[in-house]
């Protein structure tokens, strides 16, 4: 399979094409494609590598746009509620990586809502009044370490999540990631 563009960051099946690898790569083309399309001719290198040191990272619009998300989404994303725990983990991690700090409000908007999504039998759910599913907790707990602390921690019932991820666990070792849901490699990644 014959590709567009060349980057340094290029998806590197290793020898083992797969539907995966391949759409993965048709997605790379494709943002290679819009990317080209705002890149001065001037700057790219021989070869189609890209000099993109003349573009910046605008810190801030990206902290105050995560910020916005976490204060809560529109409601064309209605149909993403049972993401909730995702666009927490999501976001916090954006501010991670930009080295924003967490504060105290967003820290307490973070437990309180993680815990509301926190299921009685165990896990947490992607949404209010939704099943746990395993996805969800990871994201859930994923979240809960980046806002740190023992206030977070401890919103985590552990004895619970423990006997709900044993009523996810199937005799082969493989996890539903609801209760009788569907059954992949992400059940075993998330339960770990």
């Amino acid at each position: 399979m014959s590709h567009l563009f060349s980057y340094d960051f290029r998806y590197d099946d290793n020898g083992y094409e797969t539907q995966t690898s391949q759409k993965q790569l048709e997605v790379e083309d494709s943002i290679g494609e819009i990317y080209l399309s705002l890149v001065d001719p001037d700057t790219m290198h021989h070869g189609g590598d890209i000099d993109d040191s003349k573009h910046k990272l605008l810190r801030s619009k990206h902290e105050q746009f995560m910020h916005t998300a976490l204060g809560g989404l529109p409601s064309g994303f209605v149909a993403l509620d049972a993401s909730q725990p995702w666009f927490s983990l999501w976001c916090l991690n954006s501010l991670d990586i930009l080295g924003c700090e967490i504060d105290s409000l967003l820290r307490r908007r973070t437990i309180d809502t993680l815990t509301r999504l926190q299921s009685p039998s165990g896990g947490f759910c992607g949404g209010n009044k939704q099943l746990p599913h395993l996805a969800g907790s990871f994201a859930a707990v994923m979240a809960i370490v980046l806002v740190g602390g023992d206030e977070a921690y401890q919103i985590i019932d552990r004895d619970a999540m423990y006997q709900w991820l044993m009523t996810m666990k199937r005799p082969d070792g493989s996890f539903f990631m609801h209760t009788d849901g569907e059954v992949d490699v992400r059940g075993i990644y998330c339960a770990m």
